[in-house]
């Protein structure tokens, strides 16, 4: 049952949501106690070598897993690279030797180290999110043309989101849908618990350039503490990064393909 105190949430806005902005990749520097770092990695991109180095450095839990994909199974081999290779960055320890624990929620984590990270990958692409903040979740999602939009807000989208998604048509709903899919997705990430613990259960307001959250009271989070981003990967992949921290945290992207550093 959605809080009470969620049924009197946003107005239903009228007005067009500014367009989001495209990352702008920097070069690669050691991580700041005021950024989260967001490696993304264009799976079109990762050739013969990169899948043989991937085989090399997963355990061999990770490629027994990879030989049970019946479809995707290029973008988990891709993804386990960019993880291992990615923090490898930060911790000084191989790729191959990195080891993963995981909450009693099942959010994995490094073991003994003050390094968070989130991954996500959908269609030819794959990010993660790495800081120092325990509780950072990011998201992408590559937009299908069949997916049933107004039937997947109405069964787990707030209602006031869902009443203004209905207000709106073409890509326009695509928009609308997608940023609220990441935002959530991301959020849920973060807390580690997944989108089972309801979508309907934090609500965006989307007003000009801000991002603004009601969360129910049973998650037990301040919404004041958490700050959200987004951005588009051209015009077909939505992303967004959720990071709960009470000081103003900077996104930075980078390639990983065009870092020096890696093959």
């Amino acid at each position: 049952m959605i809080a009470a105190h969620l049924l009197s949430l946003f107005n239903v806005m009228s007005t067009p949501f500014t367009p989001l902005h495209t990352p702008r990749f920097e070069t690669a520097r050691p991580l700041r106690a005021d950024e989260v770092h967001i490696w993304c990695l264009d799976i079109n991109q990762f050739t013969t070598a990169h899948f043989a180095d991937a085989a090399r450095v997963m355990n061999p839990s990770e490629r027994e897993r990879a030989q049970k994909f019946v479809r995707g199974k290029e973008s988990y081999i891709a993804s386990r690279w960019l993880l291992r290779k990615v923090l490898a960055r930060y911790t000084g320890a191989t790729p191959e030797a990195i080891e993963f624990l995981r909450s009693d929620k099942g959010k994995p984590y490094l073991p003994q180290r003050d390094i968070h990270f989130s991954l996500s990958h959908s269609g030819h692409w794959a990010l993660l999110a790495v800081s120092n903040i325990e509780l950072i979740g990011v998201d992408i999602e590559a937009v299908s043309s069949t997916r049933d939009l107004t039937g997947i807000a109405e069964s787990y989208y707030h209602p006031r989101e869902f009443a203004h998604l209905q207000t709106l048509a073409g890509d326009a709903q695509h928009d609308y849908f997608y940023r609220l899919w990441t935002l959530k997705e991301a959020f849920f990430k973060a807390i580690g618990t997944g989108i089972s613990a309801g979508l309907e259960k934090i609500a965006f307001e989307l007003a000009n350039d801000r991002i603004h959250a009601q969360i129910a009271a049973e998650l037990n989070q301040d919404r004041d503490e958490w700050q959200f981003h987004q951005w588009t990967l051209g015009a077909q992949n939505y992303a967004a990064l959720a990071s709960k921290c009470q000081q103003p945290l900077t996104p930075s992207w980078f390639d990983v393909l065009s870092v020096p550093a890696f093959p």
